[in-house]
């Protein structure tokens, strides 16, 4: 009976180390953004440039120490009280610096417990720091929820649309309704076409490409050398 109560202690200690490995390869299952199906992250480390051993590793550190000491104040984000949201985020950017994915990414899923629906920032950080991972179908996800939460602000949809074009140009239809919800919301923006120029060459469409720098020409209202280089180049192609 002893050898199989230690059989028991044994087998259950084995699982729990297999569902915590799990849970580090992964990340944490509550965290607002899971690591999609078919993602994986090879190692959450990368090459961070404070992570000198030195002056800017120790000033990343301070930092990280100093925001945390904050949390916690009247949320009112006025003067040198910052909400909890953006302490989470900030100190996030200080991980990213460090090469701290892994800690990067739990301060982010903190800032979107606070708020996942308003504000779209860490989304949009998120989506960068997945993108730098190599966990594209993830990342996805984060641009697409910055766009959502906040759709007002023409950088989530760039961002989107340039990774889109970067990761997922063969999903055409994904990246054309991109653009669509861009376009719904900013109109003919001189941003926009040029992204939207940039993806039609991609894909052969010259004449589009070229359709959309006239057209950011035009709304500018002011001939640009560097556009018309590019639309005579694109006429010889």
């Amino acid at each position: 009976m002893e050898n199989l109560n230690k059989n028991i202690l044994i087998g259950a200690g084995v699982v729990a180390l297999i569902l915590v490995a799990g849970w580090v390869f992964m990340g944490s299952p509550s965290h607002p953004l899971p690591i999609a199906e078919g993602d994986t992250i090879a190692s959450w480390d990368f090459t961070g440039t404070y992570k000198d051993g030195g002056e800017l590793e120790k000033k990343a550190n301070d930092e990280i120490a100093r925001e945390q000491s904050l949390l916690g104040g009247d949320q009112s984000g006025k003067g040198d009280d910052p909400t909890d949201y953006i302490i989470y985020v900030s100190v996030a950017n200080q991980y990213e610096l460090l090469g701290n994915g892994k800690a990067a990414y739990d301060n982010l899923g903190r800032a979107l417990k606070i708020d996942s629906t308003k504000t779209g920032l860490a989304w949009r950080n998120l989506g960068a720091l997945m993108e730098k991972l190599g966990a594209f179908n993830t990342a996805r996800t984060a641009f697409s929820r910055a766009v959502e939460a906040q759709t007002g602000v023409m950088e989530y949809h760039i961002a989107r649309l340039q990774f889109l074009m970067r990761h997922f140009a063969d999903d055409t239809t994904a990246i054309e309704s991109a653009f669509i919800e861009a376009q719904k919301t900013f109109g003919d923006a001189p941003e926009i076409l040029q992204i939207k120029a940039e993806w039609k060459e991609k894909i052969g469409r010259y004449d589009e490409a070229i359709a959309a720098l006239q057209k950011m020409e035009q709304l500018v209202g002011s001939r640009n050398e560097g556009v018309a280089r590019e639309i005579a180049r694109l006429r010889g192609l």
